[in-house]
């Protein structure tokens, strides 16, 4: 799915943009009016977030190669609609010429491909209604015959009729007791076989319903009773790390919202969930960050909360032109306050270490000369109340509002940043922050642990660069990564 951004003055140019663009089929996941000015002349603009299948780019493409230059001029003024039979028209002619006969077969019509253990299922079915067969016919061929042995005994005791004295022909004793034994000898023979090949059969029976009958895996998300025609964006977001509670969530949306026809149309289904993706993502606003005067970073040793921290304080002293104040309440870690005073002296501000809550009210006196706070704490594990206690001691006064951020890395395990999460609860944070993204292959714990928690997320580290590599949390940038939009971008582009 391609999925960029148009900027223009106006909506109606934006709009002009993207259907030139994408085409008359492109869907619009958003728009919003920018604040900051437009080119050099200083107007506002509109932004557009749309998005369309390769399909039904490619189809758009298809078309525009076969019209004239003056054909495509009267094509790009043309309504959405005159574009998209126009495209319509194109694309059903040239299957039609291009259509091969299809020879008539007996087979049925298969609508994809089909898994081969669906067949192996299949056969072993086949087999074990074979084998019930042949075990009913064998039990019929026994009663058929244990039945014509159980006649002779009947006639013997059936009482003897009359019959009128003829002369009899002479006895042949010797024969007919022969016979007999040989045709008794041979009824016990066959009696034996079918005794034998029922409990052979009986045997294959018991050894068949032994064997699990669920080996058979079904599309990705039946566990969650999703259907078929979900299943590939369901699949798409376990691979971007997503949780699978989550992505099932997501998609039984996606089936309540969207009509079972909708839902046949890849495209627009991945629209859908791109939409909802934004709507249920929740970021810091910039007022939220400005109001908030002290800020302190929490975390689990080796998050990155020194790093974030030092970030954060350099784009508001290079960027902003802030004036900001370090302070370190890290008396645990050997070096740890020394190394921060060195970050202080390189951007000029001041440092001070808090070893007590005593300190706070000393710092109270010069909260007025700067504009940020920033306090970098030890990175503890939380494993026991006592260190949680003793944490939450060195904490600001509560008429300071301090807002606390929690930094997690995206390269720790999905159930690790979870358990963190829940154990610094107790210091009650407001936003989480994520470094490392430039390391990690998947970014979905970033989504997950947002709606897990139901916290904003504040900003992300994606690299070492001070302060490059710093950027404040947008719901587009968690869209981009759970979709790997720039980077499937990027690499068309080296292609071309």
């Amino acid at each position: 799915m391609q999925v960029k951004k148009f900027e223009a003055r106006t909506m109606k140019e934006a709009l002009e943009m993207v259907k030139a663009e994408l085409g008359p089929d492109a869907i619009i996941l958003s728009a919003r009016d920018n604040n900051r000015s437009y080119g050099l002349v200083g107007d506002g603009s509109v932004e557009i977030t749309a998005a369309v299948s390769e399909e039904t780019l490619q189809r758009k493409k298809f078309a525009e190669a076969r019209l004239r230059d003056e054909e495509k001029q009267k094509f790009a003024k043309s309504s959405a609609r005159s574009q998209k039979d126009l495209i319509e028209k194109m694309v059903n002619k040239h299957l039609e010429k291009n259509k091969a006969p299809r020879a008539i077969t007996s087979q049925r019509y298969i609508d994809i491909d089909e898994d081969p253990m669906a067949h192996a299922v299949q056969d072993t079915r086949y087999a074990s209604e074979a084998a019930q067969v042949r075990v009913r016919n064998a039990a019929q061929r026994a009663m058929s015959v244990m039945q014509d042995q159980l006649q002779p005994a009947r006639q013997k005791t059936a009482p003897t009729p009359v019959l009128p004295i003829l002369t009899a022909a002479p006895p042949k004793a010797p024969a007919s007791v022969a016979q007999a034994t040989v045709a008794k000898a041979m009824e016990s023979a066959e009696m034996q076989s079918l005794k034998n090949e029922i409990a052979n059969l009986k045997q294959v029976l018991a050894h068949f319903q032994s064997i699990p009958q669920n080996f058979v895996q079904g599309h990705p998300g039946a566990d969650f009773g999703l259907p078929y025609d979900l299943s590939f964006v369901f699949e798409k977001l376990i691979q971007a790390g997503v949780a699978p509670e989550i992505a099932a969530d997501i998609c039984e949306k996606a089936q309540k919202e969207l009509p079972s026809l909708k839902l046949k149309n890849r495209s627009l289904v991945e629209g859908w969930v791109a939409r909802r993706i934004l709507e249920t993502t929740k970021t810091t606003s910039a007022e939220e960050n400005r109001d908030a005067k002290v800020h302190v970073f929490v975390g689990a040793a080796g998050s990155g909360k020194t790093t974030a921290l030092v970030k954060m304080a350099s784009h508001l002293v290079v960027r902003e032109n802030k004036k900001v104040a370090i302070l370190s309440a890290d008396t645990f870690k050997v070096g740890a306050s020394d190394q921060m005073r060195i970050y202080a002296q390189i951007l000029n501000v001041p440092f001070t270490v808090i070893r007590n809550a005593t300190d706070w009210y000393q710092i109270m006196n010069y909260m007025n000369s700067v504009d940020y706070i920033l306090v970098d704490y030890p990175g503890l594990s939380l494993r026991n109340a006592e260190e949680g206690m003793n944490l939450k001691r060195l904490m600001p006064p509560a008429s300071m509002k301090a807002r606390v951020h929690l930094v997690l890395s995206t390269l720790a395990k999905d159930q690790d940043t979870t358990e963190l999460g829940r154990r610094y609860s107790v210091l009650d944070y407001q936003d989480v922050i994520f470094t490392g993204l430039d390391e990690s292959v998947q970014h979905g714990t970033i989504y997950n642990f947002m709606r897990r928690f139901d916290v904003p997320l504040h900003s992300f580290g994606i690299g070492t660069r001070v302060p490059e590599d710093f950027e404040f949390a947008t719901k587009e940038r968690v869209l981009d990564l759970l979709f790997k939009i720039t980077q499937a971008n990027k690499q068309e582009q080296q292609v071309l």
